[in-house]
């Protein structure tokens, strides 16, 4: 909490205490600044805290762990799992497309006979 000095008039002071109460009312002003700073820091960082704990949570309830390394190496193998699918979906399609034009190749062949 800042220090609490009564104001006084500085119009019979003497010119060093008039100096003095400037720098201590400057100080004051620059404490209630910080204070109110440190006030709004604590704030979202519980606030921070607050989420980082939720997000935890869930990701115990969805995958199982919350630990950083652990999921890293789950979206790594989910990673390739998914190249995996789409490299045989693309063969499919391939087998697909081949297998179209074999139909087409024959019956283009049958109408010209």
């Amino acid at each position: 909490m800042s220090p609490k000095l009564e104001p006084r008039s500085t119009a019979s002071m003497p010119e060093e205490d008039k100096k003095i109460q400037q720098a201590l009312e400057a100080l004051r002003k620059e404490y209630d600044g910080l204070h109110k700073k440190k006030i709004e820091t604590d704030t979202t960082l519980q606030n921070l805290e607050d989420q980082l704990e939720e997000l935890k949570k869930r990701a115990e309830a969805e995958y199982g762990t919350s630990d950083l390394e652990e999921l890293k190496a789950m979206l790594a193998r989910w990673r390739e799992e998914n190249a995996r699918r789409i490299a045989e979906y693309q063969e499919h399609i391939q087998s697909i497309k081949e297998a179209l034009e074999k139909i087409e190749g024959t019956s283009e062949t049958e109408s010209t006979s």
